[in-house]
């Protein structure tokens, strides 16, 4: 009984984080088609370029709390005075590091002569990442409640696609588009925090600057791993960009939105099965081991079958987007295919690692990953333009999985997750 409670749990938050990471990745792709006949390819190669930028900032706010905090709260989630702490004390230092941001910014708009034609793109998308930062989704994932925001996320999505409708035109109103995401996303997170304090009764406290300080310690190491995972995701269009055009790179931008939207269901699934893994792994192999033989393999499957009809299915997606001047996006949208199974063959070594707390193991293959990844885009895009971006990928990926199951041995965690896939 309490296994199957605990699927039906973990599938009812799968379909919440869905419908919440989907809005973030699925509708800004559903408006490309329009966006795209307003300022073009090569306009919006320009916003995809910001939005590395925005991204690699909105990762640095995270820091790594969606499995420092998420675990914490996971371990002690009845105790309401530790979660009021914990939850004060997160958004602290998430806002204290978005005003860090901030001044890095202006400095590379005021230094960076790149920057420098487009400062209002770049100041309008760091709503984006103020609006991420206020999102407690980590909270409601610890809680194992994510439901209750993912009504808030998906207005705030509709919002953006009705000013995307009304207000973009023409080439120059490419800078508004990360703005228009930023002001939903500024939406769904004050929304969340008075969700979360009015559904858990979170006292009002006042945050403590060693508190602060202590969960950046012990936040670094995954904010490390992460800027290492967003470092490969993102820097491929800027160094495409150095050897092609932006017309070439809004071609791969395109396809690559699309592998990351289906990316995205890998790793959604391994955020909603991490807080109960946490748990799980107190009580020894076996129950690891049912999880992930009743819960990892089923979804394995379905992943599979996605990606060969996303393979089917490409030239039709890519048409729809880019109509019949698309380039080699078809292409490459064909072998990003292959990324979202590479992906969930590493899910259950990445979320035990984190789990029990090996949190330099997991660091040590995503930094190395991100230094896979830029050696294999300057050897490779010079040679293959977008496709050599595009094997990069895959190569950094497949050099993550391999990793991570063999730090998984190393650790002497393999018993806890292999015989329960045999």
């Amino acid at each position: 009984m309490e296994g199957t409670n605990r699927r039906s749990r973990v599938f009812s938050n799968f379909v919440a984080l869905g419908i919440l990471q989907g809005t973030n990745f699925l509708l800004p792709v559903l408006v490309m088609p329009f966006v795209l006949k307003r300022i073009g390819a090569d306009g919006y190669g320009v916003v995809s370029v910001a939005q590395v930028v925005m991204l690699f900032f909105c990762t640095v706010t995270d820091y790594g709390f969606n499995l420092t905090a998420t675990r914490a709260l996971a371990l002690h989630r009845d105790d309401a005075l530790k979660n009021a702490r914990l939850f004060v004390t997160v958004l602290t230092a998430k806002l204290f590091i978005c005003l860090l941001l901030l001044g890095v910014l202006l400095l590379l708009i005021t230094l960076v002569p790149f920057f420098k034609p487009h400062f209002q793109l770049y100041l309008f998308g760091f709503t984006w990442v103020i609006g991420q930062a206020l999102l407690v989704s980590w909270f409601f994932q610890g809680v194992e409640k994510m439901k209750y925001i993912t009504i808030y996320t998906l207005l705030a999505r509709l919002l953006f696609v009705v000013l995307v409708f009304a207000f973009i035109r023409e080439k120059a109103d490419n800078r508004f588009f990360i703005l228009f995401m930023g002001i939903g996303s500024l939406l769904a997170g004050i929304l969340s925090i008075f969700q979360a304090m009015r559904l858990f009764q979170l006292p009002v406290l006042r945050p403590r600057w060693r508190d602060v300080e202590q969960e950046l310690k012990d936040g670094w190491p995954v904010m490390v791993s992460n800027i290492s995972i967003n470092t490969f995701l993102s820097i491929n269009v800027f160094i495409l960009r150095l050897f092609t055009n932006d017309l070439i790179a809004g071609y791969y931008s395109v396809a690559e939105k699309i592998f990351l939207a289906t990316r995205q269901i890998a790793v959604m699934f391994s955020q909603v099965i991490y807080p109960p893994l946490c748990q799980l792994l107190h009580k020894g192999e076996s129950a690891t081991r049912s999880f992930f033989r009743t819960v990892y393999l089923p979804f394995l499957m379905l992943v599979l079958l996605a990606c060969v009809l996303l393979f089917s299915f490409s030239s039709y997606i890519i048409s729809f987007f880019l109509g019949q001047e698309h380039g080699e996006a078809v292409l490459l949208l064909r072998l990003f295919c292959l990324g979202p199974v590479i992906v969930c063959l590493h899910i259950p070594a990445s979320q035990l690692l984190m789990a029990a707390d090996q949190k330099k193991s997991y660091l040590y293959v995503l930094t190395r990953g991100a230094f896979i990844n830029a050696l294999c885009n300057l050897t490779l895009v010079p040679l293959w333009g977008a496709v050599g971006t595009t094997l990069s990928v895959l190569l950094t990926e497949l050099f993550i999985t391999i990793g991570l199951n063999r730090a998984l041995y190393k650790n002497k965690l393999a018993a806890y997750v292999s015989a329960g896939l045999r």
